[in-house]
């Protein structure tokens, strides 16, 4: 069995196509990392940085709310992050063969509009691209850190 099906990261990139009645395959690793996760289930919403959906679990969208509700009730900064966030947050129902059927509204917002996605993982979350945008993405990313614009937090306790 494969590393990546024993954890509860969400790693690597995966396209997947999209099939005529809308319904794409759930990567499996991911699959996996739900169930390493004991997740209750899936939420989508729009990116705030970037042209992509993010992807988290039901409980790590809690602990978000969790952490916003430590900031002034009816703050601008509180009140903009709760919009924009849990406004346009849907849930991702994921079917026994994992399959799931993308919000048509939230892939218009980031330009999947042809047969093909690309499910991003992220570590403790993932991300759904339109495929070329993410590459795009994915090459202005590498190039920051090549560049020395963006470094890794140093580490410690690692052997």
């Amino acid at each position: 069995m494969s590393l990546l099906l024993n954890t509860s990261l969400f790693l690597s990139t995966h396209v997947n196509k999209i099939d005529g009645k809308g319904r794409v395959s759930f990567p499996a690793s991911f699959r996996a990392a739900l169930a390493a996760r004991s997740s209750q289930g899936v939420v989508i919403f729009k990116s705030l940085h970037e042209t992509a959906l993010e992807g988290f679990t039901i409980e790590r969208l809690h602990q978000m709310a969790q952490a916003l509700e430590q900031l002034p009730p009816f703050s601008a900064q509180r009140t903009a992050l709760e919009t924009a966030i849990f406004a346009n947050t849907q849930e991702l129902a994921i079917d026994k063969e994992g399959r799931c059927s993308l919000p048509k509204d939230l892939a218009a917002l980031v330009g999947i509009t042809n047969n093909e996605v690309a499910f991003v993982g992220k570590g403790s979350t993932f991300q759904i691209w339109e495929p070329s945008a993410h590459a795009a993405a994915l090459k202005s990313a590498t190039d920051a850190v090549k560049s020395g614009d963006v470094e890794f937090p140093k580490l410690t306790g690692l052997v």
